[in-house]
């Protein structure tokens, strides 16, 4: 390996050697910044060049100080975001505009309007509200974090576009792609048509209005992110799309909550269907939540 790209230092994270060999955290090791491998020393040393043999016409080289190499993090903490963060900045932009635009009305007007919309626009205010939503659902992320079960990412940007996802979980079935949807007391329900002779017809109904734009931008979020994990080492995980509704109401019968491959489920649900089983390991996780943090940068 050419010695050029690898650097002594003190490890803070353990890793292991192409060799074979364990380095703990705390011992000095080389650190291959190509290939991001740990190099240990005897692999190090045994890849320097040997010395030129001293002759009669050879002139020693001039003593060179060596200063203590500078110790240099492996891995960096994972970027999990911040939960709610883009919805809330845009809230803060939209009552910004509403409240400028306030000062041009009458003062009864004034008064009148925020006692009804204290938060703006009713589209402003919903910008409060789903970020509020986004809260809780990272704190329900949080404690399936905590108990072992994966890791969360929040506000995570999608390349080339503004729009942003909600929530990813990396557990051991899969990665989750979460999105957060609040809607008070809503009945959910899935409508299926069609069959027998021709296709079947899934359709998401909230209050029993049509969103099949719920799941059609689930589908393309899901596409991102099989998209970020393609032509790496985790390509071919599992990337299963999640409707989370806080605090609506979902249908009773396990079938009934899942149209066109999107899942949907409420925060109780979310901490039990991110817990399933699978084939992902601790480190498997890990591996892939930071690979996701760096494709899928936070906003």
């Amino acid at each position: 390996m050419p010695t050029s790209d690898v650097k002594v230092m003190r490890l803070r994270y353990a890793g292991s050697c192409s060799c074979g060999a364990a380095v703990d955290k705390g011992e000095r090791a080389g650190w291959d910044r190509s290939a991001r491998q740990v190099v240990c020393l005897r692999c190090l040393d045994a890849s320097a060049p040997s010395p030129p043999t001293p002759t009669a016409s050879t002139t020693p080289p001039p003593e060179v100080t060596v200063e203590p190499v500078e110790d240099e993090p492996g891995p960096g903490p994972l970027d999990i975001g911040v939960a709610g963060a883009a919805a809330q900045r845009e809230y803060e932009r939209r009552k910004t505009k509403d409240d400028a635009a306030r000062t041009e009305r009458s003062r009864i007007w004034r008064a009148l309007n925020g006692f009804f919309y204290p938060d703006g626009r009713q589209s402003t205010h919903a910008w409060k509200v789903g970020a509020e939503g986004e809260t809780r659902v990272a704190a329900a992320l949080l404690a399936a974090t905590e108990a072992g079960t994966g890791y969360a990412l929040h506000d995570r940007r999608v390349p080339g576009k503004r729009s942003n996802i909600d929530h990813l979980f990396v557990g051991a079935a899969g990665v989750y792609v979460i999105d957060a949807k609040f809607y008070k007391n809503a009945e959910i329900s899935v409508e299926r048509s069609g069959g027998l002779f021709g296709p079947q017809v899934e359709t998401l109904k909230v209050k029993g209005r049509k969103r099949d734009a719920l799941v059609t931008a689930m589908k393309a979020q899901q596409e991102v992110v099989t998209a970020a994990l393609a032509g790496t080492n985790a390509a071919g995980t599992p990337v299963v799309p999640v409707l989370c509704f806080v605090d609506g109401l979902l249908p009773m019968w396990e079938r009934n909550r899942r149209v066109d491959g999107v899942r949907l489920c409420g925060l109780k649900g979310l901490s039990k269907l991110v817990a399933s089983q699978g084939d992902c390991d601790d480190a498997r996780r890990l591996e892939v939540a930071r690979l996701l943090a760096i494709r899928l940068p936070s906003m």
